[in-house]
């Protein structure tokens, strides 16, 4: 077992680590929506918070942390007058990648697989922050790159998942509105559900650019098996099990029976929802550090090849057959070919002098190979 924080604790905002094994290999982060909060939203009305009172009893030795993450999603921060639409969730994305990973950095795990718990919008946002992270190709975005690589895993509760159907985003986002934002606002201040509502096409196009990298990922598709009173004497699905459950191969699918708001808060173990979403998180918390490493070890390689080549073109070195190397990206990084061990064969080699067998020599010969250039880089980087 690890040590935990009292809720009291918890940071209104940013990162904050509330659990924690002494040799996680995991990082399990919960991101709330619209109108929540790091803590709130996770406190069942008993008071219990179960990233801290129920999981790590669920997780046992399993080597992991819980991290939650704060962020500005009252209604006012996505109503302002300066554009919410598409410049917020963007700002909202990229501060929870930066964030995310310079809390890693600091403790020494920015290594780690990642499984995501994200409610309602916090869906929406854990979308747009992998997508712009995924984006990052420099070298010096390597630490905000790594939350891309490293995901393993995503639960969504709640999150609309809509395709291209602007009708029913629309109506979702009233409804969320309805059920998050405090009556008074509604009357009040509706400029600010119509704002909330010109986002529309953003939300949309965010799940539509996520279908490029969904395949990466374990996904659970959770939906709300309870209504909600959106007015009195009306209920209804916030967002209903078509919107939460978008048809893909090879992830989950279930329901909660808890309303929108409460699907998220379990007040012990037996609560409903708990026992499928905790064990979820246990079987991906030991499936994952294998596979991360790998894939983190390909991403260096990658960047490693690309690095090559462009040291290559600037030496005039050029493959016997460049069509024999495979053009595709690794891992999102452009230009870094694919090159399997049976084609290297076909590769001129480079001798110590910087000549090519089999290619026109140049009137001068270089005292220095690829491999010398990126030495010499590597020496400048660390200094």
């Amino acid at each position: 077992m690890g040590t935990s924080i009292t809720p009291d604790e918890i940071k209104r905002f940013e990162i904050t680590e509330v659990y924690a094994h002494p040799e996680a290999k995991v990082d399990i982060v919960l991101v709330h929506g619209l109108n929540g909060h790091p803590r709130m939203t996770w406190t069942a009305k008993n008071g219990v918070f179960w990233p801290t009172d129920l999981l790590p009893l669920t997780l046992k030795k399993a080597k992991a942390r819980v991290l939650v993450y704060g962020y500005n999603a009252d209604v006012y921060a996505f109503g302002s007058d300066k554009g919410a639409s598409s410049d917020m969730i963007h700002q909202h994305a990229q501060t929870l990648v930066n964030s995310l990973a310079l809390e890693r950095k600091s403790e020494e795990m920015d290594e780690n697989a990642i499984i995501w718990v994200a409610h309602s919008l916090g869906g929406i946002l854990v979308k747009r922050a992998l997508e712009y992270s995924n984006g990052l190709t420099s070298k010096s975005s390597d630490p905000s790159r790594s939350i891309f690589v490293s995901t393993y895993g995503i639960i969504f509760l709640g999150t609309p998942h809509t395709g291209s159907d602007h009708a029913k985003m629309g109506t979702i986002l009233q409804s969320i509105c309805n059920t998050v934002i405090p009556k008074s606002i509604l009357h009040t201040e509706p400029h600010l559900v119509r704002t909330l509502l010109s986002d529309n096409e953003t939300l949309q196009n965010i799940n539509v650019h996520f279908l490029d990298i969904f395949q990466r990922f374990q996904i659970d598709f959770v939906h709300e098996a309870a209504k909600t009173e959106l007015v009195k004497g009306m209920k209804d699905f916030v967002v209903d099990q078509a919107s939460a459950s978008m048809q893909l191969p090879g992830v989950r699918y279930y329901g909660i029976e808890a309303n929108h708001s409460n699907m998220c808060k379990f007040e012990s173990k037996n609560a409903p929802g708990y026992l499928n979403v905790s064990m979820t998180i246990k079987t991906w918390v030991s499936e994952a550090p294998p596979i991360i490493e790998s894939r983190l070890v390909l991403e260096r390689d990658a960047r490693r090849q690309a690095k090559v080549n462009e040291a290559n073109e600037t030496l005039g070195i050029y493959a016997a057959n460049p069509m024999s190397q495979s053009s595709s990206s690794v891992g999102g990084l452009p230009g870094m070919s694919t090159v399997k061990a049976s084609a290297q064969p076909h590769l001129h080699s480079v001798q110590r002098t910087g000549r090519i067998e089999g290619a026109p020599q140049s009137s001068r010969a270089f005292d220095f190979a690829t491999a010398d250039i990126m030495d010499m880089d590597e020496e400048v980087a660390e200094r």
